[in-house]
C-alpha cells in the first residue's frame, strides 16, 4: 500500500508523520497521524534527515510514494537538497514550514476563520516569528532569533542544578550529553506537573514549576517583544497567534504572549509536530526521469537527424544524375526520335510520326548519266553522286525505338542548379 511521509528537520530532532490510514476522513482529511523522532546535533540535523528518510524508504511494507520536507530558511532547504543527494533519494517535495502549519491547521480547524496569523514557532535552537496571509500563502514578514531557544532553558536548568542543588558538572562529552537530555526532559515535564524530581548520573533533578518559570520570564518577555517588532514590520493588524515547536507547550510561554500581543493564542495538540503533518498532507510524487542505456538499437533524435542529410545529400546528388540520364534517355528512345552524329556533337533531332517534317525543302540536285562504253553494269556511285542524287533511296528502317520511361508527352524536367548537361541540350 502506497503512503506519503512528512518530515520537519530541527537541530535537535527530525520528526516524521505518516497519517494513520484507519483515521482517513475522505481527502485531504486526516485524523491521527503515526510519528517518529530522531535525536540529532545542529551541524547534522540535515545529514539524519535524509539518512532517516533512506532508511525507512528501504524498509518493507508500506510503500512510501512521496515524500514532503518542511524547511523553516533557504538555508536549510539547500542543505536538504544537498544531503538527499548525497543519499541518491529524489522523490521528495520542499515545503515551507509556515505553508505546511497553516495547511495542517485548516485540516484540524483550529485556527477557525482568522485571517491573518502570527505564527510564534519556538524550537531548540531559536525562535522564528511569521505574519502570514492565510488565503494567499504569503508570508507578510518573518525574523528569527537564537537568543531565546530550547536548549538555552535546558541550560538554565543545568546551571541551576549546579548551583542550588550542589550537582557536579559532568566531565566527560558523553556524560554532558546525558545529563543535557536529562534537564531537557526535566524541562518538558514541568509543562504538565508543578514539580518534578529525575534521576540522572550528576544526581537527582529537583524542580519546581514556578522556579523554572522565574528563571525563564526574563527571555520569553523579549521573545514577545520581539515578535511586536516582526508584526509592526508585516504592516497587518493579525487576528490571532498560534504557538508551534516544543515551547509551545510551556505554559508561560502561551500566558505572556496572550497579555503582551493581546491576541487569541492558538496551542495545538501536539505542536511540535504540525510542520511534519502538514507537509505529509502536501507531499506529492516527483516525477524523476528513467536514466537512458548509454547504447540502443534506435538511433538517438540528434543522429537520425544527421543522417537524414547525408542520406538526402546522397540522394538528391543520385536524382540529379537520373534526370541527366533520363533526359538522354528520352532524346535518344522517344518514339518518332532518332540522334544524327555531326562535327562530334550529339544533335537532337525530333520528327513527327504521323505528319513528316515540312521545314526544309530536299535539295536542289542534278542527274549524271553513266557512260555508253559501260552499258554492262554501272559504275559504283561516289559518295558525291549520292549526294547529287534526285531521289536518294529511303533510309533503312532501325529497331523499334525503346521507351526508357513509361511518361506521357510531353514531359518538363527540371534539372538541379549546377548540373552540366551533354551540349545540345536545352535546359
Amino acid at each position: 500500500m502506497s503512503a506519503v511521509l512528512g518530515v520537519s528537520v530541527g537541530s535537535s530532532a527530525v520528526r516524521m508523520a505518516r497519517p494513520d490510514v484507519a483515521s482517513r476522513r475522505g481527502p485531504g482529511r486526516v485524523e491521527a497521524f503515526q510519528r517518529q523522532v530522531i535525536a540529532t546535533v545542529p551541524h547534522r540535523a540535515e545529514e539524519t534527515a535524509a539518512q532517516s528518510i533512506g532508511v525507512l524508504l528501504a524498509q518493507g511494507g508500506e510503500t512510501v510514494g512521496a515524500t514532503g520536507v518542511a524547511y523553516a530558511t533557504q538555508r536549510q532547504a539547500d542543505a536538504m537538497q544537498q544531503a538527499m543527494a548525497r543519499q541518491r533519494l529524489h522523490n521528495y517535495h520542499l515545503i515551507p514550514a509556515s505553508t505546511a502549519a497553516i495547511v495542517r491547521l485548516e485540516a484540524t480547524g483550529e485556527i477557525y476563520d482568522y485571517r491573518t496569523l502570527v505564527l510564534y514557532d519556538l524550537g531548540s535552537s531559536g525562535l522564528t516569528v511569521s505574519v502570514v496571509d492565510r488565503a494567499s500563502g504569503e508570508v507578510l514578514a518573518t525574523e528569527r532569533s537564537t537568543e531565546i531557544a530550547g536548549d538555552y532553558f535546558d541550560w538554565l536548568i543545568s546551571e541551576h542544578q549546579a548551583g542550588a542543588q550542589g550537582i557536579v558538572s559532568p566531565v566527560g562529552a558523553d556524560e554532558a550529553t546525558a545529563f543535557n537530555e536529562r534537564c531537557r526532559f526535566a524541562k518538558e515535564q514541568l509543562s504538565a506537573s508543578e514539580a518534578i524530581a529525575v534521576p540522572s548520573e550528576a544526581g537527582l533533578i529537583l524542580l519546581s514549576r514556578e522556579t523554572f518559570e522565574s528563571m525563564i520570564v526574563v527571555p520569553v518577555e523579549g521573545s514577545a517583544r520581539f515578535a511586536r517588532g516582526v508584526i509592526a514590520a508585516s504592516g497587518r493588524y493579525p487576528d490571532a497567534v498560534v504557538l508551534l515547536g516544543g515551547g509551545a507547550h510551556i505554559p508561560l510561554v502561551q500566558s505572556i504572549l496572550r497579555t503582551w500581543l493581546n491576541l487569541p493564542t492558538v496551542v495545538p495538540a501536539e505542536p511540535e509536530m504540525v510542520t511534519a503533518q502538514g507537509a505529509a498532507m502536501l507531499a506529492t510524487p516527483v516525477s524523476v526521469p528513467e536514466p537512458q542505456p548509454l547504447f540502443t538499437d534506435a538511433p538517438s533524435p540528434r543522429r537520425t537527424r544527421g543522417a537524414s542529410r547525408r542520406q538526402l545529400a546522397i540522394a538528391g546528388a543520385a536524382a540529379a544524375g537520373l534526370v541527366v540520364v533520363a533526359g538522354i534517355g528520352l532524346s535518344m528512345g522517344r518514339d518518332g526520335a532518332n540522334t544524327t552524329q555531326g562535327e562530334g556533337r550529339a544533335t537532337a533531332v525530333t520528327e513527327d510520326r504521323e505528319t513528316p517534317s515540312t521545314t526544309s525543302a530536299p535539295p536542289t540536285t542534278t542527274t549524271t548519266t553513266p557512260p555508253p562504253s559501260t552499258p554492262s553494269r554501272a559504275p559504283a556511285p561516289s559518295p558525291a553522286a549520292e549526294s547529287s542524287s534526285t531521289n536518294p533511296p529511303p533510309p533503312v528502317p532501325g529497331p523499334p525505338p525503346r521507351r526508357y520511361l513509361n511518361l506521357p508527352d510531353p514531359i518538363q524536367i527540371e534539372v538541379p542548379p549546377g548540373v552540366e548537361l551533354p551540349p545540345g541540350m536545352v535546359r
